[in-house]
């Protein structure tokens, strides 16, 4: 599979690699905010500070990417369970609802936040440490995460 990356604002292709290159790879900072990353091996990539937004990541394997400080594509389940996944670590509750995230592709913010479910503040809190200003956040989550900050 190749993946094609282009400049922001001219549309320009800047790079074309197959898929299995972007491991490691170092996209820090990179704007890939609408990129096409389906399918794409981002496993131990530096994503630290890119813009993940709109940026489609549909079945690509994320696992152990550095994601610290990247703006987020907050409907891409496979970003957000890649996230709850890691921070879960080996509690076999917290990776399940991490796996119910990656697998209820059909569901929405909505239907996530009317879940009754014992660990659902747990992983707000945890997508909350993600949000970036002005960057399309759900409500709750700008409010946990303004919360965090005051204290």
């Amino acid at each position: 599979m190749t993946v094609e990356i282009k400049h922001r604002t001219t549309g320009a292709v800047l790079m074309a690699v197959e898929a299995e290159t972007l491991v490691s790879a170092n996209l820090g900072g990179a704007n890939l905010s609408g990129a096409n990353l389906i399918g794409a091996n981002l496993s131990w990539a530096n994503l630290s500070g890119a813009n993940l937004s709109g940026a489609n990541l549909s079945w690509a394997n994320l696992s152990g990417a550095n994601l610290y400080g990247a703006r987020l594509n907050w409907t891409s389940h496979d970003l957000l369970s890649a996230i709850l996944f890691r921070a879960a670590g080996d509690d076999v509750e917290k990776r399940s609802l991490a796996g119910l995230v990656l697998v209820s592709r059909d569901w929405c913010w909505d239907e996530f936040l009317a879940l009754e479910h014992p660990l659902r503040e747990w992983a707000l809190g945890v997508l909350a440490g993600y949000v970036k200003d002005g960057d399309n956040a759900p409500e709750c989550l700008r409010e946990m995460a303004a919360k965090n900050e005051t204290g």
